[in-house]
């Protein structure tokens, strides 16, 4: 007899990141972000980057990052011109309303995060993030 799905740790895994998805990105619907924006505004951060390397930091392909990056522009929140040291690269800067944004988008996670974790203790959540980060740097 085939295991069901549903005992097998990896596709639990998967479910659970699906519903921990459609749960943040309706936090951050109201803000007109998702989670892809959010995780390249966090990379953006305290310097300029080049295009390439927020893809090579976000893992995201060269066309998401062009519409990522065109939807920040037009919400005001980050800059694109033409690097002075290579005029071939374009350079992208966190504006300060990019920057009040990704502080209202973080507050909305870390409350939606609390409310997903609730069911389990203080303990239970370390040891979920500790076990989780493992898989996640031993694996990929």
């Amino acid at each position: 007899m085939e295991p069901r799905l549903d005992t097998q740790t990896g596709y639990l895994l998967v479910k659970l990141g699906a519903l921990a998805g459609a749960r943040f990105d309706g936090v951050l619907a109201p803000l007109g972000l998702r989670g892809r924006h959010v995780r390249v505004i966090e990379e953006m951060r305290g310097a300029s980057h080049s295009q390439q390397e927020l893809c090579q930091a976000t893992g995201l392909d060269r066309t998401t990052m062009v519409a990522v990056l065109d939807d920040l522009e037009q919400r005001g929140y980050a800059r694109r011109s033409r690097s002075t040291a290579d005029r071939r690269k374009h350079v992208v800067t966190l504006t300060g309303a990019g920057e009040r944004a990704f502080k209202e988008a973080a507050r909305a996670l870390a409350d939606a995060q609390e409310a997903f974790l609730a069911p389990l203790s203080a303990g239970e959540r370390d040891q979920l993030r500790d076990l989780v980060e493992r898989l996640r740097t031993t694996t990929g």
